[in-house]
């Protein structure tokens, strides 16, 4: 059977043409409510009750890309710096505690609040001051990496997530290293 092509190019126009008829039409729906196309309206979500709700609506967050990245809390934000967002650790063995500090600095002017930072892995094990930090002092995101036998040989990426009153809420940090291969 062969089809005519005036009758796909027909089929085209007429798609294209419901399709921009609908744009129109949901522009001008915003437009006779006061709406301008840079307005939008985020609705704020039901308080939690423990921490793995928090947990939860915060994966929910991250993983939907229409969510914006705000910050938890209703409080004002500020702003933080770190000295570097990535430490290599170089060569590590298996089951050892390699340690490092992020170092940060309150750069706003208001408090800092770091409400959670999570490491990518159970690896990965941040610890973080539960005080609020200052406007112009700094602080200390310590972190142990412990490699496990499922990680020699290989090299490792991680990331320890830093959620904060700031804007982005979210602050990753990276670790690197290559662990040694388990010699027998």
């Amino acid at each position: 059977m062969k089809v005519n092509n005036n009758i796909l190019a027909i089929g085209l126009v007429i798609a294209i043409g419901i399709s921009l008829f609908n744009f129109y039409s949901i522009s001008t729906l915003k437009e006779s409510n006061g709406e301008k196309e840079t307005d939008k309206t985020y609705i704020k979500p039901a308080p939690l009750n423990n921490q793995k709700d928090f947990n939860s609506a915060q994966k929910n967050m991250l993983n939907n890309p229409l969510t914006p990245q705000m910050n938890n809390n209703s409080g004002p934000t500020t702003s933080m710096v770190f000295n570097e967002d990535v430490h290599d650790f170089g060569s590590v063995d298996i089951e050892t505690e390699n340690k490092y500090s992020f170092v940060f600095t309150n750069l706003g002017k208001e408090p800092l609040q770091i409400s959670n930072a999570k490491g990518s892995c159970g690896c990965t094990v941040p610890n973080w001051p539960r005080e609020p930090i200052m406007p112009g002092q700094s602080g200390e995101i310590n972190v142990v990496y412990r490699p496990n036998k499922g990680q020699a040989g290989k090299a490792q990426n991680k990331t320890v997530s830093v959620t904060a009153n700031t804007e982005p809420a979210i602050t990753v940090l990276n670790i690197k290293a290559l662990v040694n291969p388990v010699s027998e």
